[in-house]
């Protein structure tokens, strides 16, 4: 992505698999967020520690979950530079 466009923004979620009568589930729980970088890396912002899986997913966040900037509410991203 380039910098003018800013930072991408994902999210980050916890996915756990279980199985009841014979059909396995996965169960998806938003619990972070996720931020590229000017290098390529990316950044984690974890707001809950996932217990009971060891699998995250990073993606881009579904339509109806976006961040209040996304969603035109006058928020504004600043990077901080040391």
């Amino acid at each position: 992505m380039s910098e003018t466009n800013g930072p991408r923004r994902l999210a980050v979620y916890a996915v756990v698999d279980k199985e009841k009568d014979g059909v396995r589930k996965s169960y998806w729980t938003r619990v972070g967020a996720a931020f590229t970088n000017r290098d390529g890396s990316i950044t984690l912002l974890m707001s809950a520690f996932p217990i009971g899986t060891d699998k995250l997913h990073v993606r881009e966040p579904r339509e109806d979950e976006r961040w209040p900037a996304q969603r035109g509410a006058g928020l504004e991203t600043v990077e901080a530079r040391p």
